[in-house]
């Protein structure tokens, strides 16, 4: 999922170059149970060497958690959900990490951090619509042969 999420539309080839350790029929297969949910789709097929290839993208708008699916989610699950996604974080750091040196780290954009910021619930709300809107500007920017894929994560952690 998060492959698809980060480009506009990928092909099985593309998605098996991109993730490195997925055998083809493991591909195939979790394609598959993401069609069947109704969270990707084929939004293209094109004619090569005779076979027919599709090109997958996420169905974004089934995507997304509703406040109501958050309260209604256990504790367990949002544990999980959440080593879920830690664990594909440090997969795709440790996939970059391993192929350039250090010294390429700093030119690729590479950094890592965490900030404490002490908000009210407005200016929480306030600061995550801000953040919202200039992430969204930089994600509507297309794909190129001169731009480099860059993953920006974030979460909330409220401290109690």
């Amino acid at each position: 999922m998060q492959a698809l999420l980060s480009y506009e539309k990928m092909t099985v080839v593309q998605l098996l170059e991109k993730l490195e350790d997925i055998p083809q029929a493991t591909m195939y297969r979790h394609l598959k149970q993401l069609n069947d949910a109704n969270l990707i789709e084929v939004i293209e097929t094109n004619k090569v060497r005779g076979t027919i290839e599709k090109n997958y993208a996420v169905k974004k708008e089934n995507v997304k958690l509703s406040e109501s699916d958050i309260e209604h989610t256990s504790v367990e699950e949002h544990l999980r959900y959440f080593m879920t996604y830690q664990a594909n974080l440090l997969k795709e750091f440790e996939q970059y990490a391993n192929k350039p040196q250090p010294v390429q780290y700093k030119e690729d954009g590479l950094g890592y951090w965490q900030a404490t910021l002490h908000l009210t619930n407005d200016e929480m709300n306030q600061f995550g619509k801000e953040l919202s809107e200039v992430v969204q500007k930089w994600t509507e920017v297309k794909a190129s042969e001169k731009r480099q894929a860059r993953t920006f994560a974030t979460m909330f952690i409220p401290q109690k």
